[in-house]
This record gives structure tokens, sequence and C-alpha cells, in this order.
């Protein structure tokens, strides 16, 4: 008798590590990646020129996805430095895959859903319902608490107790935070990447070991996340991210293709060789039909106005010319 060098256990469980292993080994911005790539290759297949042997220009809508990618991976390396009983998961799917969360860390002050936004330079205000950047909404306060409710939500079923879930709000890049709410300042926990580090390992321990230990196993179920128990080759991802951001960094900072109205508009600066721009060569050939308006509007006036003063002109040439007769003949 052959016995069954396979059994439905042992199956499941190697299935199991595998959908273990797919869920730690996604990269920091690995969903956000993954979408810029896509993008990217979408704008390509539509205009060829976006990518040549010398540098690759990237798509306006595959920027923001770039850009974000970036900040996550910026907060990916701050978080690697937590210590060994930290767990730091990334691009954690959500239901079936159409979200994720971008940081979940769970350690001994507690669980974190850690939401990353990079804004260069800008100016943050933070209120009570709204985070604004350089004076325009955002819906960046909402996007942390849902991350939040939803990792609560699927921790406490998976683990069979509630879970509390602390939000996050990580920003990269910024110039200024100014806090103003006048409610509570946790919901979400907005911080600056620069102080990431140092506000999580400053935190009071909240969880013995065993409920650390236990929430880490948690975690790292696929079927808490619903994710593919299959494998994926995040690696080839970031690969090909590592490419792109190589080949878009080439020749100096990143270069965005014109859009269809960037395109329709003149440039304003003058081109090496002192010969201007077409649009200003159009503005300038427009001016002789102003100036032929002009004239035509003169002589209307010229002409509506003439009963009022031809007799006094007339009256002044004949003074004048009568004059010169005079000292013409005059011996």
């Amino acid at each position: 008798m052959v016995s069954d060098p396979l059994s439905d256990e042992s199956v499941e469980r190697v299935a199991n590590l595998h959908g273990v292993l797919a869920l730690r080994s996604r990269a920091p911005g690995y969903a956000v990646a993954q979408k810029c790539l896509e993008v990217q290759a979408a704008a390509e297949a539509h205009d060829p020129a976006l990518r040549t042997e010398h540098r690759t220009v990237l798509a306006p809508d595959a920027r923001s996805w770039f850009i974000g990618a970036q900040g996550e991976r910026h907060v990916g390396t701050i978080l690697s430095k937590l210590g060994p009983e930290w767990l730091v998961l990334h691009a954690v799917p959500i239901g079936a895959g159409t979200k994720d969360v971008d940081h979940l860390v769970v350690g001994p002050p507690g669980v974190f859903a850690i939401n990353t936004k990079h804004h260069r330079d800008a100016r943050v205000w933070v209120g009570d319902h709204v985070l604004r950047l350089n004076n325009s909404n955002t819906q960046h306060l909402r996007a942390a608490r849902s991350d939040a409710r939803d990792a609560s939500r699927r921790l406490t079923a998976a683990a069979g107790y509630p879970v509390s879930v602390t939000s996050v709000l990580a920003l990269v890049g910024e110039q200024s935070i100014v806090d103003g709410r006048r409610g509570p300042r946790h919901d979400p926990i907005v911080v600056s990447s620069r102080g990431l580090l140092a506000w999580l390992t400053q935190l009071p321990r909240r969880l013995s070991d065993a409920e650390l230990g236990h929430l880490r196993l948690v975690s790292e179920e696929p079927i808490t996340w619903h994710i593919d128990r299959s494998a994926a080759n995040t690696l080839r991802v970031m690969q090909r991210f590592d490419r792109l951001e190589a080949e878009v960094y080439k020749q100096g900072p990143v270069v965005l293709a014109p859009t269809s109205k960037a395109r329709a508009m003149p440039s304003r600066r003058t081109p090496a060789g002192g010969r201007r721009p077409a649009g200003r060569s159009r503005r300038q050939s427009g001016r002789p039909a102003g100036v032929g308006l002009l004239k035509f509007l003169v002589g209307l006036a010229v002409l509506f106005t003439a009963p009022l003063w031809m007799p006094v002109v007339g009256a002044v040439v004949g003074t004048v010319v009568t004059g010169m007769l005079m000292n013409v003949l005059t011996p």
C-alpha cells in the first residue's frame, strides 16, 4: 500500500506558509509601485516617445503613484529600525485587494495602522475634520481613520477578542505641521516621518508578551487580510520600480510629460539664440490688425464731425492763403 506523500493537512500547512511569506515579502510601497508601473506602461503604449534609450519621461497620471511609492519606501526604511519585538508589515491588502494599509505595526505599545502621505515642502494644518496642504483641503484624516477601522475589524474577527488599532498619519517631506485641533489629537495621530521612530519607541508598553505574540501571529495570517495564498513575486515589481526610478532620474530631477493643456500653451521663456517662441510671434502678428482698427475708428470720427470743424478750418485756410497772395502781389 502506497501512502499519500502529502496529506490534506500538509497541503494546507504549505499553502498557509506560502501565504505568510507572500504577506511578509510585500515591500514598502509595493501596491503603489505596482499601480505606478501599470499607469506608466499604459501611457507609454499610448505615447512611445515617453521612453527612449536615453531617458524615461514620467507620465502625469503616474506622478502621484511614483511620489507615493517613494514616500512609503522612506517610511519603511524608518520602521525597519524598530527592534525585534516589533512586527512591521507593508502594503497589507484588505478585502479583495482593492485597498491596502501602507504599514501595519505590532509592538509592545499596541497595533498601529500607518498611512503615509508624501508632500514635499507643504505647509500642513490639521483641524478637527480636515487636513489642509497649503490651504487646500484633503481627505487624509478620513483615509487614515478608515485604515485603522478596517484593520481593527479584521484583527478582532481573527483574534476572537477586541483589538484596538491606533490610526497614524505619517507625513513625508513636509515643510511644517500646525495641529489646530480643539478636540482629541489621537484620531489620527499626525506625525512627521522625521519624528516617527522616536514617537513609537517612547510610547508606554500596553501588551504583555503573550498578547504581543498572539497578535503577531494573527497579523501574519493571510486569511486575516484575505490575501492570495500563492506567494506573490513582489521582488520583481520592486526591481522594475527601481529601474523606472533610475531612468526617470538619469539626467536630473523628475521630468513629467506635458499634458494636452500644457502643449497648447506657448513658452514664456526665450529659447537659445534669441528666437521668440511661436506663441509670441502670433501675438505680435496680431498688433497690425489692432492698429488698423484704431485708424478706422479715427477716420469715422473725422467723417462724422466734419460739419462742425470744416467751416472753421476753411476760414483759417482762406485767411492764410489770402495773406500769402497779398504778400506776393504787393510790390
